[in-house]
């Protein structure tokens, strides 16, 4: 890594630090005023608006641990904060924070986030710390169901968060409007690993398709089954260790309090307390530190001492609850069917250990204790009930605690992931494809900017995508100068064929003493036709520039076929016979037949087979009176009815030995005459649209 990444990564470190920092204070602050921390999410805004999801959610998760060392249960919220940052990333993303009608729809969307889930956390869970609790629902005494106690938490909450949601984002955008440019360049480039790509390039990115699945998206199901896995274990194992620790502290608090009840109760006066009817002032003192005792825990269901008897529980000592009234002194209760099974035991006056029943008296957990006279003999049994529901709620309260804080957890895990994949591995690996679709190798200029796109990235991962990038720009520069080579070999061999098949044509005019510089003329000819009928929109799909170009450098060729006739008949001074006209006919289709043989031979020319439809064709005739094959109208090649134009035009304008030349206005009435007839109608419309760029390289050619 070079100095300069290195010294950005150390000030969005720092500046990370800050913002953890003004969270604290923001926090403190507003518990040192009697409010809840609830402004401890402002400085993630900041870290959000301008670096996104990933640093903020950290600098959430980080202050959220050290808060919740000096107030309790606060990390519980940390969920909220970690969702409204990730809506804050969004929105900043989007660029919603310039419209004041967004900022008002993220008040709302945020202010619905803290109040679902906190309301969540103080109606499930009702262990959360008290200041967080009365700043953020007032209900009071209220007792009411837990619907509707749920839903006026999420009203009242709702109503609190949108003040301060407006408050938190107003108070993080002037605290972006006074951070220097460079700072917030330099957090909005946090993360890079290569040089940073434009907003238009990213969304470009983001919407390349795959043939099957797309990296991120493998990374995402991986974390999300990876994390949710994890939970399910977490919360399995952590709510049977946290049941089973419970069960066990209350196991304690039962066999406690029956030993010390059994302790306070005189077991050789056992007989004056039923005596008594529980009147007198030492059963009555019992009776207040046994009250005492109960109170110890509000788990505790019942206190009682019994006197264990074939028909039952000899009542001694019972106490009144809110739902159950006491037992009289001497009254017998029937056994529980839980019970029965300990009866003999009991009545041997033995010990026996804790149990559970879920009988008349509800779920219980049941310590009894042996009272004992001063001979030593078991007289009665100290008893402690412990309720069980207190489980099921502190279970629940447990878990859903833990569920709340796991799934912050995963979405940090989630955020990270996706985080370093993004910038490691998928847009450097997507920049380099994107930037290789890009790639033009129509000229040296456009071949280096191929190398020059690949180098403009910079990816600096330091890992095998680096070395990837390496070895892909070194490839991309072998391969560049490699084409050039090629390219020049190509274009100079192109070149040679060319030029030979020009001298060749040139041969063969020689050959004919009337012709003279009859093929340039006539390439240039077909040149302006071209030119001016892709001008009148005419034949536009087949007149490309190759095509153009391919014409151009074929009409040479048109009468190739004449280095078959004999100079008899070729240079004959008057008028051929029908049958030396015949003769002379054949001479398309031996131009036909020898570029053919060319082309079999120069597979690269491409030209060559536009050159064989205008050797072959170019005396064919519109109404299909022309030869070889007699076509007709569109059946000729585009190629040769323009070369047909062509030809005959500078025939007519040129001394043969059987003719004078026509003047220019005589050969172009001509041409119009035999508009439909011999010629096609287009290329004779643009012909003489024309017709001054004609002239003008007719008198050139003169020259």
């Amino acid at each position: 890594m070079k100095i300069r990444d290195k010294n950005r990564w150390i000030t969005g470190i720092i500046v990370y630090i800050i913002t953890i920092i003004l969270n604290l204070l923001l926090g403190f602050m507003c518990v040192k005023i009697g409010l809840p921390p609830l402004f401890a999410i402002a400085g993630s805004m900041v870290i959000a608006i301008l670096a996104g999801y990933m640093p903020a959610v950290w600098v959430v998760l980080i202050s959220h641990l050290i808060i919740s060392y000096f107030i309790e249960d606060f990390l519980d919220y940390s969920l909220i904060n970690i969702l409204i940052i990730i809506v804050t990333a969004y929105y900043a993303q989007k660029g919603h924070f310039k419209k004041p009608s967004k900022v008002i729809s993220y008040v709302l969307i945020t202010a619905l986030i803290s109040a679902c889930v906190s309301s969540l956390i103080v109606i499930e869970t009702g262990g959360v710390d008290e200041s967080v609790l009365e700043s953020n629902i007032a209900i009071g005494d209220v007792t009411a169901s837990p619907m509707r106690l749920l839903v006026i938490s999420m009203v009242l909450i709702f109503l609190t968060a949108i003040p301060v949601q407006l408050i938190c984002i107003v108070f993080s955008i002037f605290v972006i409007k006074i951070i220097p440019e460079d700072i917030k360049n330099i957090l909005k480039e946090f993360g890079w690993l290569q040089k940073p790509i434009s907003k238009d390039e990213i969304e470009r990115l983001d919407k390349i398709k795959t043939r099957v699945i797309s990296t991120k998206t493998v990374f995402i199901i991986a974390i999300i089954s990876t994390c949710l896995t994890v939970l399910l274990f977490v919360a399995a194992i952590g709510s049977r260790l946290f049941i089973d620790h419970t069960k066990q502290q209350h196991e304690k608090i039962a066999v406690g309090v029956s030993e010390m009840v059994a302790k306070i109760v005189n077991g050789d006066r056992i007989d004056e307390y039923v005596a008594s009817g529980g009147q007198g002032p030492e059963y009555e003192k019992i009776v207040t530190e046994l009250e005492s005792i109960r109170d110890i825990s509000k788990d505790i269901e019942f206190v009682y001492v019994y006197k264990i008897m074939p028909d039952g529980c000899h009542v001694i000592f019972d106490l009144d609850t809110e739902e159950v009234i006491a037992a009289d002194v001497g009254e017998v209760v029937p056994f529980d069917p839980t019970f029965e099974k300990y009866v003999p035991t009991l009545l041997e006056g033995g010990e026996i250990e804790t149990f559970v029943s879920d009988d008349y008296y509800g779920w219980l957990l049941t310590s009894y204790t042996p009272v004992y006279n001063s001979q030593g003999e078991t007289v009665c049994y100290a008893g402690c009930d412990i309720s069980m529901d207190y489980l099921s709620n502190y279970t629940r309260q447990f878990f859903i605690r833990l569920l709340i804080m796991c799934i912050g957890i995963i979405i940090v895990i989630i955020v990270t992931g996706l985080w370093i994949a993004k910038f490691r591995i998928i847009y450097p690996v997507k920049s380099m494809v994107e930037r290789s679709r890009f790639f033009n190798y129509d000229n040296e200029e456009a071949r280096k900017a191929n190398v020059e796109l690949l180098e403009d990235l910079k990816i600096v991962t330091g890992d095998e995508i680096e070395r990837l990038y390496n070895s892909f720009l070194q490839v991309t520069k072998d391969s560049m100068k490699s084409f050039s080579t090629m390219q020049q070999k190509s274009d100079y061999i192109e070149k040679v064929q060319a030029n030979l098949i020009v001298i060749l044509a040139d041969m063969v005019e020689n050959r004919d003493e009337s012709t003279g510089d009859h093929i340039k003329k006539t390439s240039m000819y077909t040149l302006i036709i071209m030119r001016q009928m892709r001008q009148n929109g005419i034949h536009t799909k087949e007149l490309t520039d190759e095509f153009i170009d391919n014409v151009y450098k074929s009409a040479p060729l048109h009468d190739i076929g004449k280095i078959r006739i004999t100079d008899a008949i070729l240079n004959k001074p008057g008028k051929l016979t029908p049958e030396e006209f015949e003769i002379m006919k054949l001479h398309s289709t031996y131009g036909g037949e020898i570029i053919t043989r060319l082309i079999e031979s120069l597979t690269q020319a491409s030209y060559l087979e536009i050159a064989r439809d205008i050797a072959l064709y170019h005396h064919e005739k519109w109404d299909g009176s022309g030869y070889p094959e007699g076509l007709k109208g569109e059946e000729i090649p585009l190629s040769a009815r323009i070369m047909a134009v062509a030809d005959v035009f500078d025939a007519l304008i040129s001394d043969r030995v059987y003719k004078k030349a026509f003047t220019f206005e005589k050969a172009v009435d001509i041409i119009q005459e035999d508009s439909g007839t011999h010629f096609d109608p287009d290329v004779v419309k643009a012909f003489i649209d024309a017709i001054d760029e004609v002239r003008e390289t007719a008198k050139r050619q003169k020259r």
